[in-house]
């Protein structure tokens, strides 16, 4: 499962907030692995993993990089 972090006021997250982010998935795996078999009612569920995604940050790097240039 691939995980968007937003920093504060929407702005791209930092290193920091990724990982805090990401162990706190991880820590919570089981809780979540159980919710998901309990709600898709399977024989065998899929794993869960979680994985960063920047595709987020880049969006908003490119949104910026608009913003500048329709300011000048």
């Amino acid at each position: 499962m691939y995980v968007s972090v937003l920093g504060e006021g929407g702005r791209p997250s930092g290193p920091e907030q990724r990982e805090a982010t990401l162990e706190g998935l991880r820590s919570a795996h089981g809780f979540l692995q159980a919710r998901v078999a309990g709600e898709l009612r399977l024989k065998r569920t899929p794993a869960l993993e979680f994985h960063y995604d920047d595709t987020t940050d880049r969006a908003l790097r490119v949104d910026a990089l608009i913003e500048e240039e329709m300011g000048r």
